[in-house]
């Protein structure tokens, strides 16, 4: 029995929101999953993001979910406003958003309505993840926020997710994937933006909830399991929308901040990041074509979905698609240079 029930007050209600597309099976897997959850208190919503193979109609037949249907597919950003705004009309005291392929442990969703009942202050409230292939090895814990280089850095132990929560509360960020909401946050600081679509939305709306003067809290043994995709390590293993998404996202995320967005130091980091990416990428022609389109339109500002045939001027192809180990080098030059001279 929790705090709440022993005292004779109601548990919060919290509305769960999985977003589909094109994805049955998954959405299926994590449905199922969730019935073994341990609170409660909950009602469960599936939007639908305008799928064509058939998922929506079976998600509408598990008698647990609601479903919402878009008519086209608005991305995560789109698709997970949707459930919110039904579920925020519906009374909701949190918004639970839960990835169709996360598997959340039966106790996780009672040990983050804990956590956010025990302080008004905390706004965002996030589990551990951990692998699926290896249930008891975290995977990501938590991100912090480094307002120097603009750009947020995991970490996959306790111990540090914990020193950083502690020590630097505010530049704490928590990953979409099994985010509990809540309400009064969303009366504050509104919903998702839809500009990105997808990816690094998670990053703004902590940034968003800091400012807010609202607190992103872990619980650390909260556990759902997930697999992430890493185009870092693994460039060409991963979809041309993801290069596109995480670079251009990021410089509208940085659009957004205040204050001198584009310093030498942090765009040279980023550029020598996306160049990187560039070398690995040698050979995977559509990998690197939509991580340039995201650098363009980054730039220039340009949200919305992923366009495949949306390419980068021809110039900027040439240039630096071309030769990006030679850019790598003229960048590591540069940097090298900025810090003898500073």
């Amino acid at each position: 029995m929790d705090a709440a029930t022993a005292a004779g007050r109601p548990e919060p209600r919290v509305a769960v929101i999985i977003l589909n597309w094109n994805d049955g099976a998954a959405t299926l897997d994590c449905l199922a999953a969730l019935d073994t959850t341990d609170y409660p208190n909950r009602t469960t919503i599936v939007v639908d993001n305008a799928s064509t193979d058939g998922s929506a109609q079976q998600a509408a037949n598990v008698a647990s979910a609601k479903v919402l249907f878009n008519t086209t597919n608005l991305g995560f950003t789109g698709g997970v406003n949707t459930g919110i705004r039904h579920a925020m009309a519906a009374g909701a005291d949190y918004i639970w958003l839960l990835n169709n392929d996360a598997v959340p442990r039966p106790d996780v969703l009672s040990k983050l309505v804990a956590a956010a009942e025990a302080d008004p202050r905390i706004g965002l409230v996030s589990p551990v993840f951990h692998d699926p292939q290896q249930p008891d090895v975290p995977e990501v814990c938590l991100a912090r926020f480094d307002p120097a280089s603009r750009y947020a850095t995991q970490t996959a132990d306790p111990a540090v997710a914990r020193d950083w929560q502690d020590r630097h509360p505010d530049q704490v960020l928590l990953l979409g994937t099994a985010l509990l909401i809540r309400r009064s946050l969303i009366e504050a600081i509104g919903v998702f933006d839809p500009s990105f679509f997808a990816y690094v939305e998670d990053v703004d709306y902590s940034l968003r909830s800091l400012a807010a003067g609202f607190r992103n809290v872990m619980v650390p043994d909260g556990v759902v399991l997930h697999a992430f995709k890493r185009p870092m390590s693994d460039p060409a293993g991963v979809p041309a929308y993801l290069h596109y998404f995480i670079t251009r996202n990021y410089l509208l995320l940085w659009r957004k901040l205040s204050g001198p967005v584009l310093m030498r130091k942090a765009a040279l980091w980023y550029l020598r990041q996306r160049v990187m990416q560039l070398v690995r990428m040698h050979g995977h022609r559509a990998a690197a074509d939509a991580l340039l389109a995201g650098l363009w339109d980054g730039i220039h500002g340009i949200g919305g979905p992923y366009h495949p045939a949306r390419r980068a001027p021809w110039l900027l192809r040439v240039l630096l698609g071309n030769h990006p180990a030679l850019w790598l080098r003229l960048i590591d030059s540069a940097c090298w240079t900025g810090h003898s001279a500073a």
